[in-house]
């Protein structure tokens, strides 16, 4: 698959999952959101393995504890808050905030990894980010950053985790990436039923049919399928690459909370979400070639 349209998918799935939060949010605690988008992902992933051959099923040597790892950083604590900071963010408002994933991304590969990054991938994120800066602050101005400054920290802390993670991802080069992130979400499962269970008595969870759909969409869509096509997007070509994505969420974000939520949506706004498509120019350096030439 086009590494393009693999990174559009993948945006797309994961832009909609703060509409469907909003939806559940108030219903469900957390933790017991977390858990059972994890839980009914891994379940997901555990079908589709079926299908896979013996060969493809095995589990490269060491790669245990790169699942743990990764359970931790990209499921159980930004899942936790994300859905903790959406309680006092907007929808379209958390979708900016987790767009700042390649910015973190980068920076963590620089300042801890000793990884060399081009000229045009600096352009892209500081391109990127000027329109995440110009998307967000209109709905968002000094008065709305006071009142739910602690949703904003959760959101940008879950940023943070994803960038990351995305790095460790990296280290699953071999075998399925079905197998690989279907382990990874049945560990967090593991981790997060027990504290739903404990703080949150989520066996008493009371909710509308409606909004068991709604999570039944999350687990299989915005856990199970899409961490198997973004840990193939990483494998494929890269952590820093495959976090552009983070850039278009805040895109599909927006205009879900527009159009579903009745979210304000300004000129302002539109300017903030032409400007980050056209950072995606600069990804592609052959690209960039081209329009030098002409």
């Amino acid at each position: 698959m086009n590494k393009y349209v693999l990174l559009l998918l993948i945006s797309g799935i994961w832009g909609s999952q703060f509409f469907f939060i909003a939806l559940v949010i108030e219903n469900v605690g957390v933790i017991t959101l977390s858990a059972i988008k994890a839980c009914i992902g891994g379940i997901c992933l555990l079908f589709f393995g079926l299908f896979l051959s013996k060969e493809e099923r095995k589990v490269p040597r060491g790669y245990f504890k790169w699942y743990i790892i990764i359970a931790f950083f990209e499921v159980v604590l930004p899942f936790v808050f994300i859905a903790q900071g959406q309680k006092s963010v907007p929808s379209s408002i958390a979708a900016v905030l987790i767009g700042m994933v390649p910015i973190f991304t980068i920076l963590f590969l620089l300042a801890f990894f000793k990884r060399k990054s081009t000229r045009p991938q600096i352009t892209s994120i500081l391109f990127g980010f000027a329109g995440i800066v110009f998307l967000s602050w209109p709905t968002q101005g000094i008065q709305d950053l006071s009142n739910s400054i602690q949703g904003n920290i959760l959101m940008i802390l879950a940023a943070m985790s994803f960038g990351l993670s995305l790095i460790f991802m990296e280290k699953l080069n071999e075998g399925s990436s079905v197998i690989h992130m279907r382990n990874v979400l049945l560990i967090a499962s593991v981790l997060l039923i027990p504290m739903s269970l404990l703080f949150e008595q989520s066996f008493k969870l009371d909710i509308a049919r409606s909004q068991s759909i709604y999570l039944a969409i999350l687990g299989i869509f915005h856990a199970g399928v899409v961490y198997a096509l973004f840990n193939r997007l990483i494998r494929q070509e890269g952590a820093l690459f495959t976090s552009y994505s983070n850039y278009i969420v805040p895109v599909i974000g927006v205009i879900l909370g527009f159009f579903f939520l009745h979210e304000a949506l300004s000129i302002h706004q539109l300017i903030g979400m032409g400007i980050i498509m056209m950072s995606l120019v600069f990804l592609d350096e052959k690209m960039i070639i081209k329009l030098k030439r002409k």
